[in-house]
């Protein structure tokens, strides 16, 4: 639930639960026991919504498998003239040999090829840069990643296009 109900929360739940308890048996009033299953009932339901929303929080577990296939431009990012031009010109691909290969394209065309070996930091699948990228600097700064609850992207920083935002196709 977090520290502010474990700090104030629980010390005020159980003051209230013994006042309640204490009012019903000074008094024999069934109002004090209906307030205190109102108040348990209330703090269990509390306590299981936090517990389900605790799983979106969590960003996606990713591993080795996960990351191989095909990442294309999203446009969705920043739509315009700029996202379809990259999302036209530019792909990659992750493979299972620790090998990333990455196209120029024009359109569906692919007319340039660069290949390159993975290396993968602190044994994380997920964060990696190329060995060697004398050929083609487009891959000069590593790629940062982000994760959402279900889904993950790559943006490449480019000194000549600025920030390409990759999201898996296949």
């Amino acid at each position: 639930m977090g520290f502010g109900f474990n700090l104030f929360g629980f010390p005020l739940l159980i003051l209230a639960t013994v006042g309640l308890l204490i009012y019903f048996f000074a008094t024999k009033k069934k109002i004090a026991l209906k307030l205190l299953a109102g108040l348990w009932a209330v703090t269990i339901c509390i306590f299981c919504l936090g517990l389900f929303l605790e799983n979106f929080r969590r960003p996606i577990s990713l591993t080795k498998q996960v990351i191989f296939g095909e990442y294309r431009i999203d446009t969705t990012f920043y739509p315009g003239i700029n996202s379809k031009w990259q999302y036209e010109h530019f792909k990659f691909t992750i493979t299972p040999e620790d090998s990333l290969t990455f196209y120029l394209t024009r359109k569906d065309t692919i007319f340039k090829t660069y290949t390159y070996k993975l290396k993968y930091s602190s044994g994380l699948p997920d964060l990696w840069s190329v060995v060697n990228d004398t050929a083609y600097k487009l891959l000069k700064h590593p790629p940062i990643l982000y994760r959402g609850h279900k889904k993950f992207y790559y943006v490449i920083r480019s000194d000549n296009y600025g920030n390409m935002f990759f999201r898996k196709q296949k």
